[in-house]
């Protein structure tokens, strides 16, 4: 039988956590990252940074949630695989199959629940619409959380760009407050044009690095809740439902 390690979606996401963390450090080192801040006027890239942070906390919570859930759901499919025959009870919201094995609180164990009704009777098994429906439900209990971390990712995109226009105005002032061109004020509309264009660039980059990163995390997140509502659905259809006698 394959093992699965213990919270492997939360292990995946630290080594991806620990990557980004690394690759940060070696542009820190770099001067990348002071230069980015120096240079931006706006202040957009730190404002994005931070936006990236608190994403980052949020994923981390929506991980460990995930995971604990898999964790516990495939410890019920564990148990229903073991037991030949199932007696299920639900007595003050517990759940106990065969009156000795009391399944623990979780996503699988609320699915079982909400299959039981009219005195602890499981609907019809081969009723495809109810099933339907009710992974629709649990699919949005698992996904709505990430609807917000979607929308920020797709708001620190629209940043960058925001910080490029920005950039390109700097740029702009710069020519139309000169009004002799020479030597001197040359050099001054570089320099400023520099700064425009460093402004510009330095956005866009931040923007497209920290939406990217925070898609990978929440692409992470969603696929595998996809993974645990089918392995919630799987276990009880396939599983518990063919071998349940309720009372």
């Amino acid at each position: 039988m394959k093992i699965q390690p213990e919270h492997n979606l939360l292990l995946k996401w630290l080594i991806l956590t620990g990557l980004i963390g690394f690759s940060a450090i070696v542009a820190w080192n770099e001067g990348v990252i002071s230069s980015l801040y120096s240079v931006d006027k706006s202040h957009i890239s730190m404002a994005i940074t931070l936006i990236y942070l608190l994403v980052t906390l949020h994923c981390a919570q929506r991980i460990y949630t995930i995971s604990t859930e898999t964790n516990l759901s495939k410890r019920i499919e564990d148990i229903i695989k073991n037991e030949k025959k199932i007696i299920l009870n639900i007595n003050d919201d517990q759940v106990l199959i065969n009156s000795k094995i009391k399944l623990p609180e979780c996503l699988m164990t609320e699915y079982i629940k909400d299959l039981c009704f009219r005195n602890n009777n499981i609907s019809v098994p081969n009723d495809n619409g109810l099933t339907s429906d009710l992974n629709d439900v649990y699919n949005s209990r698992l996904k709505g959380p990430q609807e917000i971390g979607w929308f920020v990712s797709d708001m620190m995109l629209k940043l960058g760009l925001l910080g490029t226009i920005i950039g390109f105005i700097f740029m702009l002032g710069s020519v139309a407050n000169i009004a002799d061109f020479d030597v001197s004020n040359m050099q001054k509309i570089l320099r400023h044009m520099s700064n425009g264009m460093g402004t510009a660039l330095y956005t866009t980059l931040t923007g497209l690095v920290c939406s990217v990163l925070s898609a990978m995390q929440y692409h992470m997140i969603d696929r595998h809740a996809d993974e645990l509502i089918e392995l919630t659905s799987h276990t009880t259809q396939i599983h518990l439902v063919p071998k349940i006698n309720t009372n």
